[in-house]
């Protein structure tokens, strides 16, 4: 039961191969605005590197966001081919929950989202507190939800993984066609425009 996880939500692109929950091997690439360059070949370079094919898989896991515009666009639209051309089944996880899923305890999420904004989400274990969400970072902070928690702000030098927590959250794709990544708010052209 191998499973491939896959996330661009940032500038890292995180590359996991699994076998039940035992991670087999966990790339990290660090991108300037460089994913869609890639990540197809850097997926290749994997399953060669362990003499496994794209039939071999079961499963395929993406980071959904938020995150990124086009960083979580690059990972969708790859996990929905990849899934579609081989019928692998495809789950999508929360980005934030992805990228912190190797701390411990009550986990608060952030990711900077600009203009003095984050994306969030708060998660103990295997139950979600609060939805990833775009919100003002000094409105997070209040929030008391935030409280005796574990603030991880996501950066290009952090990246504790933990299959075992980001399959505990993960839900099943039921129509690769209709899925969208989770963008938490519009983008900056859309801003710019209103």
């Amino acid at each position: 039961m191998k499973k491939l996880y896959i996330d661009t939500s940032t500038d890292v692109m995180y590359i996991i191969l699994a076998d039940k929950n035992e991670t087999i091997d966990i790339a990290k690439y660090l991108g300037k605005r460089d994913h869609a360059t890639f990540l197809v070949d850097r997926i290749d370079q994997m399953l060669s590197k362990h003499h496994l094919k794209l039939d071999d898989l079961s499963e395929i896991i993406v980071g959904e966001g938020p995150g990124s515009y086009t960083g979580i666009r690059v990972s969708a639209t790859v996990s929905k081919t990849l899934s579609y051309a081989k019928k692998i089944p495809l789950f999508a996880v929360s980005s934030l929950i992805f990228l912190t899923s190797g701390y411990k305890g009550k986990i608060s999420a952030f990711h900077d989202a600009r203009r003095g904004h984050v994306f969030a989400c708060i998660y103990e274990h295997d139950q979600v507190l609060m939805k990833s969400q775009y919100i003002l970072l000094e409105d997070a902070i209040k929030h008391t939800l935030y409280k005796n928690s574990l603030l991880v702000y996501i950066h290009e030098d952090q990246g504790k993984i933990n299959i075992e927590i980001i399959d505990a959250h993960k839900y099943k794709v039921k129509d690769i066609h209709m899925f969208e990544p989770n963008y938490a708010r519009i983008t900056e052209a859309e801003i710019n425009a209103s």
